[in-house]
């Protein structure tokens, strides 16, 4: 789209990522027009587009096309940084790779036509129900009746807006290397020096691509990543696609809309602070906002579906425990997550699947390693 000097809109959309593009597909339209507007030239997300079974069939619900996926995993190996490592296995996929690339092209390709997405048009800020983009030309003023922020944990909208911001993040970072690998499984280190719960992982794509990515506590510089791959995997293949992105590890922001501004997504807060898991939260965030907006309050309806959807509860128990694991993680504490792991092994993949089908699981699971 080619955007006008003055445009006006229905909704104006920061941010074409998971959270958006359900919202698009999910609103009823109703002859209302839409824009969405993306700082990139084409449509991607930091996620590492791992995903579990209910969140699969959460995007087949929302979105009207074959989701492309590019392989199935069963087993994951997990390592604790100097205690020991676990193979664990699961009857059926617990996770699937979805092919980024080929999502995103059809969703754009099947974009309802009340929307019109933008590329490479950047939100400055807000004021009076009007936005002022730039795209690198010109800047421009769209007029809204309301501002959704799908722009992620460091999110201009929420800060424009005087929105609660995310109040903690890590850096996580992505790449590919041309590598023959026959594991078929995921391999994750868990390693507290680097980033808490959160840690690296390595999985195979195909016969001759593997992806590698982590989250660490500090930003990193392309060659601090290349040494950190050479550490763990001993690998020292050159880094393709290298991307980087902020995950949100706080729990939900304390109010996600204000007047006629809602944030969605990681920009709300709303992903898993302790098993970094975004998509689904992402997808049903923007399944909140399209309900949402057939009611006469808007945000404060869009913060009740969040609760009804069990997502806020779900983050902020996931909160709890990564505050506690961050207060009292030692050596002796991953010994014993390597021990519930061991002990735990034949099914708590199983479990981990059974969480995001009914996050009202999660602290029966907690409790067992504590108990």
């Amino acid at each position: 789209m080619e955007l006008q000097a003055t445009n006006s809109t229905d909704l104006l959309v920061v941010g074409a990522g998971f959270s958006s593009l359900s919202l698009a597909y999910s609103a009823k339209h109703q002859g209302s027009t839409s824009v969405i507007v993306e700082r990139k030239h084409h449509l991607w997300s930091p996620s590492t587009g791992l995903i579990t079974p209910p969140t699969l069939s959460l995007l087949e619900e929302v979105f009207p096309f074959d989701i492309p996926i590019q392989r199935a995993f069963r087993s994951m190996k997990v390592v604790f940084k100097g205690v020991g490592e676990v193979l664990l296995s699961s009857r059926e996929p617990f996770l699937f790779l979805l092919d980024k690339n080929s999502f995103f092209s059809a969703a754009r390709e099947h974009l309802p036509h009340s929307f019109t997405l933008a590329l490479g048009c950047s939100f400055m800020r807000s004021e009076n129900e009007t936005a002022k983009v730039q795209t690198s030309s010109k800047e421009m003023s769209i007029r809204y009746n309301v501002l959704f922020g799908a722009d992620g944990a460091l999110s201009k909208v929420a800060k424009s807006a005087g929105l609660p911001l995310v109040k903690d993040w890590l850096y996580g970072y992505e790449w590919s290397i041309s590598r023959p690998l026959a594991d078929d499984f995921i391999t994750f280190i868990v390693d507290p020096s680097v980033s808490r719960a959160y840690g690296i992982w390595m999985f195979p794509i195909n016969g001759e691509t593997v992806r590698v990515g982590l989250a660490s506590k500090k930003p990193l510089r392309r060659e601090d990543a290349q040494s950190m791959m050479k550490q763990y995997f001993s690998f020292d293949d050159p880094l393709l696609d290298y991307k980087g992105g902020a995950i949100p590890i706080s729990g939900p922001v304390r109010t996600p809309f204000k007047e006629n501004v809602i944030l969605l997504g990681d920009a709300a807060g709303l992903c898993g602070p302790f098993l970094g898991d975004g998509i689904q939260t992402a997808v049903k965030s923007g399944i909140a906002a399209a309900k949402a907006l057939e009611q006469p309050d808007v945000g404060a309806s869009y913060a009740q579906l969040l609760r009804t959807l069990g997502v806020t509860k779900y983050l902020k128990q996931q909160s709890t425990l990564r505050n506690l694991w961050d207060k009292f993680v030692s050596q002796s504490t991953l010994k014993r997550l390597y021990r519930f792991t061991l002990r735990n092994q034949d099914h708590l993949l199983d479990d981990l699947t059974t969480i995001k089908e009914d996050p009202s699981n999660f602290f029966p699971v907690v409790r067992k390693f504590f108990g």
